[in-house]
């Protein structure tokens, strides 16, 4: 291997044997560049009269963006690098801020360019890319590199997270398109709601033989506030799955009036109706205010109206 300055134009950007990940987003290097030039060299293979790219596509994209004719490379002969190295040459040269779609990525190249089946890639593969040697993490990674262009696409486009590419991996491939371009696109869903609007979702779907589309349309439709946000979908979508809880809800609601709490007693209400468990939250000023805010409580505890709100809770919730 050499450190040599090489004519951009004699590098084949249209080698893509190598390429992991994608070759947006140049913008923050192309900044760093020009601020204080480029550190870390683009790593190369001789094939022919070209030079193909192993490691840093988006370092010699930015130089030519910049309108650079040259750059320093290390640059290997055609027969000093095997394939199987280079792959080993990517992970080494990226380590620090590679991400799981790029590992899954690279594990489907050392797969695909050196013919290594799924126990090579486990005991050989996976310990040297710091990954635990089992199945379950093989397929994870697997499922990951499968995913269609268009989720990778947004995940490298920082519009979904790499939690919501696992469970688009979990779908059928046509559910993957629909519920990223419905329901991950559209609304600013966190990790834990994207999950149970997911599965929401495809119960409906499954249970109404419907696509995933038609479902989150008619949510969509059946909202009533001009505010259509993540929690009027989630509140709908739930609405959907379970019909009898609206009824259940109303229930629950008027119980809670009943109750009459003082102003130093607030229930929190979860407002989807979730959760098996109530939770009061008493604020007082004094100790005659606390005193009378626990006489009520535990009145309430004595005449059976909280037991009464537990109980439809549980009949809402099962």
């Amino acid at each position: 291997m050499e450190v040599i300055s090489l004519d951009l134009s004699l590098i084949d950007s249209e080698d893509t044997t190598f390429l992991v990940g994608h070759k947006e987003n140049l913008s923050f290097l192309q900044s760093s560049i020009e601020e204080i030039g480029l550190l870390n060299p683009p790593i190369l293979r001789v094939i022919g009269e070209k030079y193909q790219i192993i490691s840093g596509w988006k370092r010699i994209l930015s130089c030519r963006e910049l309108g650079h004719s040259q750059t320093l490379c290390r640059v290997y002969g055609s027969q000093e690098i095997t394939d199987k190295e280079c792959l080993k040459v990517i992970y080494y040269d990226n380590r620090d801020e590679i991400s799981d779609l790029e590992l899954s990525e690279l594990i489907m190249l050392f797969r695909d360019l050196c013919s290594l089946d799924d126990k090579e890639l486990m005991d050989k593969i996976l310990p040297l890319l710091e990954i635990p040697s089992s199945r379950k993490h093989l397929d994870k990674y697997l499922s990951l590199a499968s995913l269609d262009k268009a989720i990778k696409d947004a995940y490298y486009g920082d519009k979904i997270t790499i939690e919501q590419c696992q469970m688009l991996s979990e779908l059928t491939f046509d559910n993957q398109l629909s519920m990223l371009n419905n329901l991950l696109l559209q609304y600013n869903l966190n990790n834990n709601e994207s999950r149970q609007v997911m599965r929401i979702v495809e119960e409906i779907a499954l249970r109404d033989l419907k696509s995933i589309s038609e479902v989150i349309s008619f949510a969509e439709d059946a909202i009533n506030t001009e505010n259509k946000g993540k929690n009027e979908l989630r509140q709908e979508l739930r609405r959907m799955r379970y019909p009898e809880l609206s009824s259940v809800e109303a229930e629950f609601k008027k119980a809670v009036q009943d109750l009459k709490l003082p102003n130093q007693i607030n229930l929190l209400i979860n407002q989807f109706f979730e959760g098996n468990d109530l939770e009061f939250r008493i604020k007082v000023k004094s100790t005659d205010e606390l005193s009378q805010a626990l006489h009520s409580l535990e009145g309430s505890l004595g005449s059976g109206d909280i037991e009464k709100l537990l109980n439809i809770l549980r009949k809402g919730i099962n």
